[in-house]
């Protein structure tokens, strides 16, 4: 229980009203400030760039000459930096896209004759289509034939669906495959960067240059050998146009200047105004198009006669013998124009496993397709009609936890490529409080969008959407419509789930003397809605929640607009207990949500309310060795964003016992402040303690020099 003394004490005689500092210190001399490192348990200190999220991430080097002596060492050692989801034979792909047997035929001789026959004089092809066209599918298959003839160098999978979307983890990804491709080429590399454990943090640019073009050029000036094949699907789904050009230009520019690289340039993307422009101008570029011709109207109906053959035979019992007719076969065939997603999502309908009906699945789409106008429509435009009318097939009373579960799925890849639940299906349902019937009953209807494991493979597989072309619907207000996730709405939603596990794995695994443990090596979070049978499964679930709030409260709290949030969320964080939250993420809401001005009831406060206020002022004293202190400005910032000066400002957190105080400080020494809390309960740790002192050597902190920096800064914000 926080200390209540029967008279307050009053620290009048210490804070100053014109906000002097509280009394002198000795200065205290320190080492470098960059030389700090964060170890697994870190105290409620941290560092701030003011400007910036914080987040968590360090790859010790000291190790690297010892790790690359061992076999697997430089695949441990780029797995940090890999996106190995991307690659063509990950279990993320799976089941991996892929051509329907006997269809694609023409191109894939094509692809072929690029790379053995009369087209194999170009260095690079780019095979452009629209969105739906099957372009994923065709890089899937012929990455398998490569791999087959021993030529895949490595292939790269974008998708934002999967938040496989960051240019930083291209370069790291081909680099490993090509090392499992290449026995002599892993040596290399192997050396470089026992030499230079940094250069996996280096620029892209760097990166290809020393881990691709350098080493596989020398040892086919060695050794002569056969280009090997380098595959890049969904290059528009690369995050930023931007990124997208610089990969082009790296490629481009090898292709000019290093006439010995054994490799071959393989590039999926739809035809945007930015590529194809890039494209134009490289001169050893092969170019593709693929387009809704008789070919591919054939490749359709093949694909969709297939499939109708399996309902046949899964449905027996409901199927007649002579189902379809010719001629609603042809209406389905004619509707879809073509068009392979379009095609896939309507026979998804029909086989719907939870329906279990194909004839009446096909009357209903059929109805609904004549009635629409389908047929006639743009091919995308049927899509988005198909993709309304599907989610027209949701209840009124179950759609807000549709749109929960959907906003969620979507949230990772407007954002950052890591911010994803980790793991399983079950992960996620427990990260949003539902019970499993609620979840899957909420899916139902989308099962001809989405892969949804079965309850019984929750714990093992993820809910994947079919094609990104669902999402580049749903997140567009003027094709969506009522369907629409708007991105502010579902950042709200998401941040209200964020708070709520946060708040509870803190009192419940993060309360020892403040010392927080961002490894959440700690026990099953309580409340989870699905209890597996194993144990081992219930920790993972509570470590990829804990996880997630790491990777997301930042984002989430800095993008959010706060100017007329919903009441539900402040009411929320006004109910927040903040003993044992880290300091950063305390500062981060406070300073992004301007809470000092939503709180008509001082949620935050400099001036002292009750005992439990006047307890804390008088820890933080007891911290500050009595130094220089003073009541923070509001909007957080200033004077922290001056590099050059001195300062140390205190705010007051919280309502009653869920109160915390937050140290802010700040010297010329480091571009970053040092944030700190303290609550009520007991008095700060001699762990706390060290830790605060061991910022303050790295501040190089001059308690003299701080006190006349502070005390200037004072005397310039009053009247004249």
């Amino acid at each position: 229980m926080p200390f209540d003394p029967p008279n307050p004490i009053s620290l009048s005689s210490r804070l100053h009203p014109k906000r002097r500092p509280l009394s002198p210190s000795t200065d205290v001399d320190v080492d470098h400030p960059k030389k700090r490192q964060r170890t697994e348990k870190d105290s409620h200190s941290n560092i701030v760039d003011d400007n910036l999220p914080v987040h968590h991430a360090n790859l010790a080097g000291s190790a690297v000459f010892y790790t690359l002596s061992h076999g697997r060492a430089v695949f441990r050692l780029l797995e940090a930096y890999t996106m190995l989801e991307a690659t063509k034979d990950s279990s993320a792909q799976y089941p991996p896209p892929g051509c329907y047997p006997e269809t694609r035929l023409k191109l894939t001789a094509k692809l072929k004759a690029w790379l053995f026959g009369e087209m194999a004089k170009w260095r690079m092809l780019w095979v452009r289509g629209r969105a739906g066209t099957g372009k994923s599918a065709i890089a899937q298959t012929f990455a398998e034939s490569c791999d087959g003839w021993g030529r895949h160098g490595g292939s790269y999978f974008f998708s934002r669906i999967a938040g496989r979307t960051k240019l930083e983890t291209v370069i790291p990804t081909l680099v490993y495959q090509l090392a499992h491709a290449i026995p002599e080429y892993k040596a290399l590399i192997s050396t470089e960067l026992a030499n230079n454990s940094l250069l996996l943090r280096n620029s892209p640019i760097v990166q290809f240059k020393r881990l691709i073009i350098e080493p596989l050029s020398a040892l086919q000036r060695q050794c002569p050998r056969e280009p090997m094949i380098i595959i890049l699907d969904g290059l528009d789904e690369c995050k930023g146009e931007d990124a997208q050009l610089k990969i082009l230009e790296m490629i481009s520019d090898s292709l000019r200047t290093s006439l010995d690289l054994p490799l071959r340039w393989l590039i999926f993307s739809r035809p945007e105004p930015h590529l194809k422009r890039t494209f134009f101008q490289i001169q050893d570029c092969a170019r593709e198009e693929l387009t809704i011709d008789a070919e591919c109207r054939d490749d359709v109906e093949h694909y969709a006669r297939g499939r109708v053959l399996k309902f046949k035979a899964t449905y027996s019992d409901v199927t007649p013998t002579d189902w379809p007719s010719q001629e609603d076969f042809q209406k389905l065939v004619t509707a879809v124009s073509g068009h392979f997603v379009l095609a896939a999502t309507s026979l998804n309908y029909i086989g719907d496993p939870d329906k279990a009906n194909p004839p009446a699945q096909l009357d209903a789409l059929l109805k609904f397709m004549y009635r629409s106008e389908v047929s006639l429509a743009d091919p995308l435009e049927s899509l988005d009609m198909l993709y309304s009318w599907i989610l027209g097939h949701i209840s009124p009373i179950l759609f807000g936890t549709t749109w929960r579960i959907l906003a969620h799925l979507f949230h990772h890849s407007e954002l950052r490529p890591y911010l994803q639940i980790d793991g399983s299906a079950q992960a996620l349902y427990n990260l949003l409080r539902l019970e499993p019937s609620i979840f899957y009953e909420a899916l139902r209807e989308l099962r001809p969008i989405m892969r949804i494991p079965k309850p019984e493979d929750a714990a093992r597989y993820q809910v994947q959407f079919h094609h990104v072309s669902f999402q580049d619907f749903i997140l567009d207000p003027k094709r969506a419509k009522e369907f629409f996730i708007e991105k502010q709405k579902m950042q709200v939603d998401i941040l209200k789930s964020v708070l709520y596990w946060h708040d509870i794995d803190v009192k419940h695994f993060h309360a020892d003397d403040q010392i927080y443990d961002y490894t959440h090596r700690h026990g099953s979070l309580p409340g989870l809605t699905w209890i597996p049978a194993k144990h081992k499964q219930l920790l993972v679930d509570s470590q990829a929640i804990a996880k997630y709030i790491e990777r997301n409260y930042f984002d989430l709290v800095s993008n959010i607009r706060w100017e007329g949030i919903d009441e539900e969320l402040l009411a929320h964080i006004y109910n927040l207990d903040f003993k044992h939250w880290p300091a950063s993420y305390i500062y981060h809401l406070t300073k992004s949500a301007r809470l000092e001005s939503e709180s008509s009831n001082s949620f935050v406060r400099t001036v002292p309310s009750s005992p439990t206020d006047h307890q804390l002022l008088e820890y933080l004293n007891q911290m500050i060795k009595h130094g220089v202190a003073n009541p923070a400005t509001f909007p957080l910032g200033q004077p922290f964003n001056d590099s050059n000066t001195w300062a140390r400002d205190y705010y007051l957190i919280g309502h009653g016992v869920k109160s915390v105080v937050v140290l802010m400080t700040k010297s010329p020494a480091q571009w970053v402040q040092r944030i700190h809390s303290f609550h009520s309960d007991k008095e700060p740790s001699e762990e706390q303690i060290s830790k605060f002192n061991h910022d303050l050597k790295e501040l190089k902190w001059d308690e003299e020099k701080a006190r006349e920096c502070i005390d200037h800064y004072i005397h310039s914000q009053l009247p004249e």
